[in-house]
């Protein structure tokens, strides 16, 4: 048996081989390809981790580079574009590594002349990209890069010091406000890594771009920089002045420095390498810089919130070069691991400087950057969970973030209001990584400042949403308590919920299976508008049809007359939808509660019936019964004269039928209640329904649109004050919740139940520190205007891709529409800024501190969205009401006109 088995088998691996005689060679060759695949892949993955890691040991650099380059000189032929755009790369996200690449550069020069060639050719391509887009930081690093080529010889510095010029030469005749910053602050910031080999051999070159920099700062008229500082008493200056005075102090102290790395062993050349090809030139204009719509908006340098106390003659205070260049560090490395905050850390804590007030400075910078005005370049909550990772790799920084929080605290009183906001978020956080324990001991006692409770009763607010109530009570020191926010909780004593009619409307709006029509319904007899009675008239017009169907039948089996078609031949369209759902909710119900009334009668017996009772709804008219179509047959010609009937029109013999909605509505109101009694009634139902999670309240919001739509007037002015009663009543509602009001009004936004105007009104009419000074009130406003921006930007993007492709008819709706979105902005902020001025006239006599505030709520909010409001600003006097007769405000606005 097993000889036949084994004959069978090599029997059809013959037949097999003779079908397909070429497969062995095919599995062969496909597994050969994926090997190759697999070890090109390897190869790739390889070359990249090298150029990658190149320099992170900064104790190894000189060895890594000449291992590096020796490395990879066999995988030039293959992998040559490969090593080109990973270096590019790496010296476009890696601040640290631009001198090491140039040096290894150089040294992959001296036999692969034409890979460097094309890597410098690719960094002046990304150069120009970078400054016509408007990208300093990438400018800067690219930039950086080709000086550090010149630093190692392998560009001729004197291509170097022209390309320094024409860079020089992109703040020509340009204001700050046009763009003019940009190429003296890229210049500047270039010479800083400048080597001292390098620098005396271009002295002139250098002098002269110091020159050119001290006259455009001489005719600079920097008056942004009271509006963008954190603590106003601070009289900082910008990044760009401090940069001008650390160029001049690095030039005298001979231009060393302990921040910039010049790897050991390469100089300059005035040749440069002599198979490199020149540079080309830079091909971008001061003009291109106008014309683009990106500015660079320079920042102020860092808060000394810890180095405050050394002297500048201090032999432990860093030269302002280096702590200018460590920021600088900083500064990028949070722009370009905005993404990562574990591998951000990582990167900050690896640069190489050495110094006592190396961890200080790095505490000092991020504080500020997350302070910073009128915007941070990330969100505040990067910067809390970067602070954080910080003190969990440097415990040594611990103390110094307390120390941070408790400088800033102390100074509670001279802290903006954006800052203040700010700062309330990243401590909230901070409480909750630390387990609630901090330092709290300046909010306690009794010469805490107004500021400093304000800004703890905000920061608590915060950590209650991120925390519970009772964990802030039961962890927090009882000393602070009092700043300690209450319980989040939806109203439950408003005066509609009171009401019995509020528990039976609970009933009825429910999250499943949702019955808009019942509801709809309870609405109506609420209001005294059933339908019944509003069809009155037209159920008695159907009654003299039957009438005088019957007495005449030829004439009604010859065709209709001219007056009856509209009221024989249908039922009432509201009568008809209440049939059909009284018919869908027990068609038994019915029967038995009529008993052999009219569901079951027929023949002429019926037709009897139903002749009787529709003479006795005429003459009583009042006595209708129940909504729902009764068929009349004529007794002699039988189906084919049937006539609808209207139940309206029916009374039953004897006794009145019971009206099933006596039964679910209760007893109807003797007097119809008002709109907006109702409104209340059914939206305090919808809201308590759905007051267990935001998942609630939405199913609640969508199961009940059609209800929101019936009671909506459509007036245009009933339509508005429809909207500002219902932000009221959500504001009433969640009066203890900040956080459940903003995702109240946001859900109601969305499904465009109300409108902007309307929570603007409301929110600004609030009061007292619970009101208008409080966090939710302004981060409704705040979040009203970016939507409105939101839009309109979408509508921008729309045009500028319909111009591109040709599309004349998408590019003239998308004109219409921008004009709309610009019209309602400026509408709206004009709103918010009218509301405000009204604000600080009301609290003149009655509340100076709120009367401060409203004055930087102006400012703020004036200056976070300036670039897309500024037309409304530099008119303020003439298009916001109130400004013109206000000189605190004309004063605020004028200002702002200088950003």
């Amino acid at each position: 048996k097993g000889h036949w088995q084994s004959d069978i088998v090599f029997f059809f691996c013959r037949m097999s081989h003779a079908a397909n005689p070429n497969r062995p060679k095919k599995d062969q060759a496909d597994s050969e390809a994926a090997q190759a695949a697999k070890q090109e892949k390897a190869d790739r993955e390889r070359i990249r981790r090298l150029i990658i890691t190149l320099g992170d040991d900064s104790k190894k650099v000189v060895g890594q580079i000449r291992g590096l380059a020796g490395a990879l000189d066999e995988d030039v032929e293959l992998h040559g574009e490969l090593i080109i755009e990973t270096v590019v790369e790496c010296a476009k996200h890696l601040p640290l590594k631009p001198c090491i690449f140039a040096a290894w550069a150089r040294r992959m020069a001296e036999k692969h002349a034409n890979i460097i060639a094309s890597v410098a050719a690719k960094v002046m391509g990304e150069l120009r990209t970078a400054l016509r887009m408007g990208l300093p930081t990438v400018s800067q690093l690219m930039l950086r890069f080709l000086v550090a080529l010149g630093n190692t010889g392998t560009i001729a510095l004197p291509q170097v010091a022209t390309l320094l010029q024409e860079i020089v030469a992109l703040s020509k005749d340009l204001r700050s406000i046009k763009g003019g910053d940009l190429g003296i602050f890229l210049a500047l910031s270039a010479l800083l890594f400048l080597s001292p080999s390098a620098h005396s051999q271009i002295i002139e070159t250098v002098d002269g771009i110091m020159a050119a920099a001290q006259a455009y700062l001489a005719s600079r008229d920097a008056r942004w920089k009271p509006l963008l500082r954190v603590l106003r008493s601070d009289e900082l200056p910008d990044r760009l002045e401090a940069l001008a005075t650390a160029v001049q102090l690095q030039k005298d102290a001979g231009w060393k420095s302990e921040t910039v790395l010049h790897v050991p062993g390469f100089e300059p050349s005035i040749d440069g390498c002599s198979e490199m090809p020149p540079l080309a030139a830079l091909g971008v204009t001061a003009e291109d810089i106008r014309k683009s719509k990106v500015r660079m908006q320079v920042p102020l340098v860092s808060s000394r919130l810890l180095t405050s106390q050394a002297g500048t003659g201090s032999q432990d205070q860093m030269t302002l070069y280096d702590r200018w260049v460590l920021e600088d560090y900083i500064l990028m490395t949070v722009e370009l691991f905005g993404r990562d905050v574990d591998e951000c850390s990582k990167q900050i804590l690896r640069l190489p400087v050495w110094h006592t007030h190396f961890d200080a400075a790095v505490v000092e910078t991020v504080f500020s950057a997350m302070l910073r005005l009128p915007s941070p370049v990330l969100l505040p909550l990067f910067y809390s969970r970067l602070i954080e990772a910080l003190t969990e790799k440097q415990k040594s920084m611990v103390k110094l973030v307390d120390n941070a929080y408790k400088t800033i605290f102390e100074r509670a009183s001279d802290l903006d209001e954006d800052a203040l906001d700010t700062l309330a978020e990243a401590f909230a956080y901070h409480l909750m990584h630390t387990g609630y324990s901090a330092d709290l001991s300046p909010f306690t006692g009794d010469n805490v400042s107004v500021q400093a409770q304000r800004f703890l009763r905000r920061a608590l607010e915060r950590l209650q949403r991120l925390s519970f109530h009772q964990n802030l009570l039961h962890r927090l020191p009882e000393a602070v308590h009092v700043y300690v926010p209450p319980e989040p909780l939806p109203a439950s004593n408003l005066p509609s919920q009171t009401k019995p009619e509020f528990e039976r409307m609970l009933g009825l709006v429910r999250i499943r299976d949702p019955d808009e029509m019942k509801v709809l319904r309870y609405c109506h007899c609420l209001l005294k508008l059933n339908p019944k009675s509003e069809h009155k008239e037209e159920d008695a017009s159907m009654t003299q049809a039957v009438a005088v169907a019957e007495t005449d039948p030829g004439k009604e089996r010859s065709g209709p007359t001219e007056d009856m078609p509209s009221t024989v031949s249908r039922v009432s369209e509201d009568s008809a939808q209440v049939a059909e759902i009284e018919d869908g909710s027990g068609e038994g119900e019915k029967r038995n509660r009529d008993g052999d009334g009219i569901a079951k009668d027929s023949g002429a017996g019926a037709a009897k019936r139903q002749r009787g009772m529709a003479a006795g709804a005429v003459s009583e008219p009042a006595q209708n019964v129940e909504v729902k179509e009764e068929v009349k047959h004529d007794e002699d010609k039988g189906a084919e004269t049937a006539v609808v009937v209207p139940a309206s029109a029916v009374k039953v013999e004897g006794k009145q039928q019971p009206d099933i909605e006596d039964a679910e509505f209760g007893v109807a109101p003797v007097k119809s209640w008002p709109l907006e009694s109702v409104l209340e009634l059914f939206l305090l139902a919808v809201l308590q329904h759905g007051a267990k999670t935001p998942t609630h309240l939405s199913k609640m919001l969508d199961g009940h649109l059609q209800v929101f739509a019936e009671l909506k007037p459509t007036d245009e002015e009933e339509a508005a004050s429809f909207a500002a009663f219902v932000v009221r009543c959500v504001f009433e509602f969640w009066q203890l919740s900040g956080q459940r009001l903003e995702i109240t009004v946001d859900a109601l936004l969305q499904r465009n139940l109300i409108t902007p105007r309307a929570v603007v009104e409301q929110a600004l009419a609030q009061r007292g520190s619970a009101g208008h000074d409080s966090m939710s009130v302004w981060n409704v406003i705040n979040r009203v205007a970016r939507k409105s921006l939101e839009s309109q930007q979408s509508v921008r993007v729309e045009l500028t891709i319909a111009k591109k492709l040709g599309k004349d008819d998408v590019v003239q709706r998308c004109r219409r529409q921008l004009d709309t979105a610009v019209h309602e902005t400026a509408e709206l902020f004009t709103l918010i800024f009218t509301g405000l001025i009204r604000n600080h006239q009301d609290f003149e006599d009655t509340d100076l501190l709120l009367r401060r505030i409203t004055l930087e709520r102006v400012l703020a909010i004036g200056r976070k969205f300036y670039a897309f409001i500024k037309p409304l600003i530099d008119a303020a006097e003439s298009r916001i009401p109130g400004v013109a007769h206000n000189p605190e405000m004309a004063s605020v606005f004028q200002s702002l006109t200088a950003l």
